[in-house]
């Protein structure tokens, strides 16, 4: 489902995930993605303007964002491509 996010739209999210991720953390449709302080303002911007249809929305702090996905199984998928993209 989420190979289509690998293309030329999501260039700045990819860019975003491999500055900024730290750490993500799955609970079920929720992700908590660390940074670092101060980092995690342009992530969260990054991953709203992509507009996955995965991701229903995001609350970004100084160091931590929430990811809100639509369910578990979407969680596990957004998970799988930002780590992917942060060990590049």
């Amino acid at each position: 489902m989420l190979q289509k996010h690998r293309g030329g739209r999501h260039v700045g999210l990819r860019r975003s995930v491999v500055e900024y991720l730290q750490r993500v953390d799955q609970v079920q449709q929720l992700l908590v993605l660390r940074t670092e302080p101060s980092q995690a303002q342009p992530l969260a911007l990054a991953i709203d303007n992509a507009e996955l249809p995965e991701v229903v929305g995001t609350v970004a702090g100084d160091d931590t964002i929430l990811v809100i996905t639509r369910h578990a199984r979407a969680g596990r998928e957004v998970t799988r491509l930002f780590e992917g993209w942060a060990k590049e």
